[in-house]
């Protein structure tokens, strides 16, 4: 009986300790947008060419429960106004308050591209 007991909490323990590996996590059905969204892939590489693309990053969240992505800056001297776009490349509209598309949805956001030699400190 004694045997038991102990048979049966080393098996619960060796079961529990076990994890389930972990899914990629999917972005508008892929697990990297930037190098498998052809419009995203371009446009990245559009900023990068630019004479601002240091000052550029994407975000990704979520609005109204679909994947968008956040174009951004961090340019000191640029008055530029973030814009959200759907999946597909379809700009949804601008990130203000005043058009529609409220900031707070940043607050659950994740970066997933950043001009190369970005100079932000975010």
């Amino acid at each position: 009986m004694k045997n038991t007991c102990f048979l049966i909490l080393f098996f619960c323990l060796i079961f529990s300790a076990c994890k389930e590996e972990e899914q990629p996590r999917l972005i508008c059905g892929v697990t990297d947008p930037v190098a498998s969204l052809d419009w995203l892939s371009l446009f990245t590489n559009e900023i990068d060419e630019s004479y601002y693309g240091v000052y550029y990053y994407i975000s990704h969240t979520q609005l109204d429960g679909q994947d968008v992505f956040v174009v951004q800056d961090c340019c000191p001297n640029c008055f530029n106004i973030p814009v959200v776009y759907a999946c597909d490349g379809e700009s949804l509209g601008f990130l203000s308050a005043d058009a529609g598309i409220n900031p707070a949805i940043l607050d659950e956001s994740t970066i997933i591209w950043k001009g190369t030699g970005f100079s932000c400190n975010l």
